[in-house]
């Protein structure tokens, strides 16, 4: 083809017809001009392409991140609801007019709640991943902005919930070191049961009344913080789902 056309520009300039030489050489240069937009129009159609298959890729993986977070989230606000319903109950009989010492001294040994849940941790390798190697910026204006505003939401709640449990577990560990309580109990016997009877139950009323009121707040506040996370991450997912269904083009 190259021959062809070359033999074709001799032919003219031996013939001296510059005039139609000239008009085909610029006829040349527009097929040229043609050929290299018409690569750059495959280029550019094969990169979407291959952009929209990594984001329906992703798009897919955050949607099963972010399910699972629900799951997660859930499970802790049913754990946080449960915990509370146990401490109002500790709350009623110790405020009974019939309450004494030894009510005191039986929910102190055998129904304290224990140690806290630990906050699980997010499924957040996907949105991790998306921002490292760029296809974070893939989606829409308004899409990003929501999934960088639920990394803020869940790193912030995340935090504090971590420290709230953490603050939480150590008050615990305190009492049971002064009164070996729970899970932690090494000894029985009459020793064990002389000692609770000479236990000094103003501190201990004291110390577990601090101990009831603080966790009885932390559940409160974490479950407003769980609530937040919760809501942030169906926002977002409810909104992923509805990209996906386009990109598919299923109903």
């Amino acid at each position: 083809m190259i021959n062809f056309f070359r033999n074709i520009r001799q032919k003219l300039l031996t013939e001296n017809k510059f005039s139609k030489y000239l008009l085909y050489a610029i006829g040349e240069i527009i097929l040229v001009v043609i050929g290299i937009l018409i690569a750059l129009g495959i280029n550019n159609w094969n990169e979407t392409r291959k952009q929209k298959a990594t984001l329906s890729d992703y798009t897919e993986s955050l949607i099963k991140d972010l399910q699972q977070d629900t799951i997660i989230v859930n499970e802790q606000i049913r754990f946080t609801n449960e915990d509370n319903r146990i401490l109002e109950n500790l709350i009623g009989r110790l405020s009974h007019p019939n309450a004494n010492n030894d009510t005191l001294i039986k929910i102190t040994r055998y129904e304290l709640p224990s140690l806290y849940l630990y906050q699980r941790p997010l499924n957040t390798n996907t949105l991790l991943a998306i921002q490292s190697n760029g296809t974070l910026e893939y989606f829409d204006d308004k899409t990003y902005n929501s999934l960088i505003e639920l990394q803020t939401i869940q790193n912030i709640k995340g935090t504090i919930l971590n420290g709230q449990i953490e603050g939480h577990t150590i008050q615990y560990r305190a009492i049971n070191s002064k009164y070996t309580i729970g899970e932690y109990k090494a000894l029985s016997g009459p020793l064990t049961e002389e000692a609770w009877t000479n236990v000094d139950t103003y501190d201990l009323y004291r110390t577990v009344e601090s101990f009831i009121a603080s966790r009885k707040c932390m559940n409160v506040k974490g479950g407003i913080n769980r609530n937040e996370i919760l809501t942030a991450t169906e926002k977002v997912l409810n909104r992923l789902i509805a990209i996906q269904k386009d990109m598919t083009g299923k109903k």
